[in-house]
């Protein structure tokens, strides 16, 4: 039996750890952050509207399935669950990177899923920073896909043994944004992004970052578990969590719109990287997580009830729709107050 290509099998390893390292903790620091209610909410619970605008479409709520998989067989699986999963919430799903199709083009029917399943959904999809304008077009080609995503993982990169140690992406990350007709998000893949490196991308035209933070699913642990070599694991160390990230955005709100994701584990953590600014908050573990482990039936009913708990958090806000979570008084431990002032940044009040 000839060898599995490298890259396909190093797809069925990444699907292997997720899971593996998967923990229903976070360390995406929201439980530094309290949010105060309000005792006089002045609505009803059954009108408060959990739905959300994004790429001048609207959504039923305010989350999406992140960048998960694709490349192998049992990638396809997935991807089959989490398009059926997003057409009945409706709401956006991305594919996991897409270079493994650019490479070997028989691979494609990995990917496929997400809109043969969801045909009138929102899908998104994803390539390498260092893949151009022309290999993009090719991967939005294939989903038929509604915006791209352009994910940054020097991290990552630098921890897999096979991972590589060039990276110069900006150009090609302006390349896209320049030729491409749909939106393209620039998404971290677990580690965050600072202020001047959002505003870098902003320089070259990008209106939409995935802050992707720490606190999830961590790829540093996983490449350093597939590397026989050496252990990188500590590279986390120079990670921002999801709600630093969060916080060096702040600045920027007015000139790009940010998506929160990065260890979103419970309801409260959508609704608090919403009041810090967040558009829409992206899951990949959790949902990853509960596909493996239980049917997509049980899943729906996961989800369903998830959003449900989000609007009964609304309701002890006194918020009526997404936006006016924004107005929830929010309060910072002491911890993150230290690094918004060293970092010089404003926090949300």
């Amino acid at each position: 039996m000839p060898k599995q290509d490298e890259q396909i099998q190093r797809k069925v390893e990444h699907l292997f750890l997720a899971e593996k390292f998967f923990t229903d903790e976070s360390y995406a620091d929201f439980d530094s952050i309290r949010l105060l209610h309000d005792a006089l909410p002045e609505l009803n619970y059954r009108d408060i509207d959990l739905s959300t605008n994004i790429f001048g479409q609207k959504f039923s709520y305010p989350f999406y399935f992140n960048a998960i998989t694709g490349g192998s067989k049992q990638s396809a699986r997935f991807n089959m669950g989490l398009a059926k999963l997003a057409e009945r919430l409706n709401i956006p799903v991305s594919s996991g990177s897409m270079g493994v199709y650019l490479r070997i083009p028989e691979t494609g029917d990995t990917f496929t899923p997400l809109r043969e399943y969801n045909p009138n959904g929102f899908v998104i999809a994803n390539v390498s920073a260092k893949a151009n304008a022309e290999q993009a077009q090719q991967a939005i080609d294939l989903l038929n896909a509604d915006a791209l995503q352009i994910h940054l993982n020097a991290i990552q990169e630098l921890a897999m043994p096979e991972g590589d140690k060039s990276f110069f992406w900006l150009d090609n990350i302006k390349e896209i944004f320049e030729k491409v007709n749909i939106p393209v998000i620039v998404k971290e893949v677990g580690f965050g992004i600072s202020k001047e490196t959002m505003q870098r991308m902003i320089n070259v035209g990008v209106k939409y970052i995935d802050i992707s933070g720490f606190g999830g699913t961590d790829f540093a642990q996983i490449e350093s578990e597939r590397n026989h070599e050496i252990d990188l694991t500590y590279l986390d160390q120079f990670s921002m969590s999801t709600v630093e990230s969060l916080i060096e955005a702040q600045p920027l709100m007015s000139d790009v719109s940010i998506f929160a994701s990065g260890g979103i584990r419970t309801p409260m953590d959508v609704v608090k990287a919403i009041k810090m600014g967040a558009t829409s908050v992206g899951m990949s573990g959790l949902v990853l997580h509960h596909l493996q482990k239980y049917s997509l039936e049980e899943a729906t009913l996961f989800f369903e009830s998830f959003a449900k708990q989000i609007q009964i958090i609304m309701a002890l806000l006194g918020a009526k729709n997404i936006n006016e979570i924004k107005k929830a008084p929010i309060i910072f431990d002491e911890n993150l107050v230290n690094y918004a002032n060293q970092r010089e940044i404003k926090l949300p009040s």
